[in-house]
């Protein structure tokens, strides 16, 4: 279960404009990035997502995404336009589609075509509308499926689209707000799809008559509950606002862990950890993204690795590249793979989470504030280059440093239960760790 956040110019600290999202997918679906160049493709190009083909436009623009290794789509992405999207699983009374796009394949199409948010949203309700939404969302859970909420940003606006099969409306945001995984547009919109009433009708959701409530018409309230995404929703827009909104702010929000046992349940546990009961198998946070767009060139920051607590945030640029940090990720552990090397950390620190983050934690931050600091005075694509290699290289040292701590070594320091025990050491034979 996702959480994903935008402040607007409005409301920011230094009037740029803010996105960040952390992507919970199931404990093993290793999540990684990737930079796609902007390509010229012939006529009658096709373009093979994750379970359908699309027809191919002319030019597509360079994206750098967040993607589950076994999927075409990403979580959370960015072009070279300079927008930014997220997306969100929501669960409505809608018929699921047996095969379609993916939400993550609706938002790595719209980055590749579209040169704004409000383009964006033309752009992905339109490939909504042609192809519809379906297939299996999961990774092992092949019946997992879910419909899409989605955040769009530019420097200077942000818009939210919340789906239901095709269906759809879509309004601009002011100042802070966040989606999770559940509808939350009312019957005020800029923007919907053509025939919503009668959409809506045709499955005895509405009356017919007067504008479309699209929460109260379409939500899975039951499932909605489960996902907890009211509570998480508000969590993360009061945060948000409880202090001037910032790259650091954004940052400390995606860690939040609420009043709960990380693992124990999804009330307000914005960064996941995943767990033995129901509700926290698929919810482990395994990529985190914090995006500034303002004046200067869009700048992202991205944990390239599980768990946005024991991770530290790195500084990208799509004309910065990405640096050979290691071998793509995929089903089972490579100590080829950052994701992986990371995880060991993360599986160790969850015997005993709360003391290791009170070490790890200000080591942590004084990194992030240097590269924050840092990146202010960048002014090539080489400097661009060499300043996210750093934050690649030193946020690993420390992490392999901490993983040396006799806190993490010491058996006396684990404190699993029985029931999660059992969870956690199926996992690691599964994955071979």
């Amino acid at each position: 279960m996702c959480d994903t956040v935008v402040v607007t110019p409005e409301a920011s600290a230094d009037g740029s404009l803010l996105l960040a999202k952390n992507s919970d997918r199931e404990p093993e679906e290793a999540q990684a990035l990737e930079l796609v160049t902007a390509a010229e493709h012939a006529p009658d190009s096709i373009c093979r997502c994750s379970y359908v083909d699309v027809p191919q436009v002319a030019r597509t623009h360079a994206v750098l995404l967040s993607r589950p290794f076994w999927m075409w789509g990403a979580e959370m992405g960015a072009n070279d336009q300079g927008l930014v999207i997220g997306n969100e699983a929501v669960f409505t009374r809608v018929e699921q589609q047996e095969v379609g796009l993916l939400g993550m394949d609706l938002l790595r199409l719209t980055l590749e075509r579209a040169g704004s948010a409000a383009a964006g949203v033309t752009v992905l309700t339109d490939l909504l509308g042609e192809h519809g939404q379906g297939g299996a969302a999961g990774y092992r859970n092949k019946s997992f499926r879910y419909h899409n909420s989605f955040l769009l940003a530019d420097p200077a606006e942000a818009w939210v689209v919340e789906t239901a099969g095709r269906a759809w409306v879509a309004d601009r945001v002011v100042g802070v707000r966040a989606i999770s995984n559940g509808l939350t547009i009312r019957d005020r919109y800029a923007r919907s799809s053509s025939g919503l009433a009668a959409f809506a009708r045709d499955r005895r959701l509405h009356s017919g008559k007067g504008p479309v409530d699209f929460r109260a018409s379409f939500a899975d309230r039951a499932m909605g509950f489960a996902a907890a995404a009211d509570e998480r929703r508000g969590c993360v827009e009061a945060f948000m606002r409880r202090a001037p909104a910032t790259v650091a702010r954004a940052m400390a929000c995606l860690r939040q862990h609420g009043a709960v046992k990380p693992g124990a349940g999804l009330r307000q546990s914005v960064c996941g950890h995943a767990s033995w009961l129901p509700t926290r198998r698929a919810g482990q946070t395994t990529n985190s993204w914090v995006s500034q767009l303002g004046a200067d060139l869009p700048c992202h920051f991205a944990t390239a690795t599980s768990a946005a607590c024991l991770s530290s945030f790195k500084p990208l640029w799509l004309d910065g590249g990405l640096p050979g940090y290691g071998a793509l990720p995929g089903a089972r552990f490579s100590q080829g793979s950052l994701w992986w090397r990371h995880e060991r950390l993360h599986r160790r620190a969850l015997t005993n989470l709360e003391g290791f983050l009170a070490g790890f934690g200000p080591e942590r931050d004084a990194l992030e504030r240097r590269l924050i600091s840092e990146r202010a005075d960048v002014g090539s694509a080489a400097g661009r280059q060499q300043l996210t290699a750093l934050g690649f290289e030193q946020g690993e040292l420390l992490a392999s440093e901490w993983l040396r701590r006799p806190l993490l070594t010491s058996s006396a320091s684990r404190r699993y239960s029985g029931l999660q025990a059992r969870f956690w050491r199926a996992l690691d034979r599964r994955c071979g760790m």
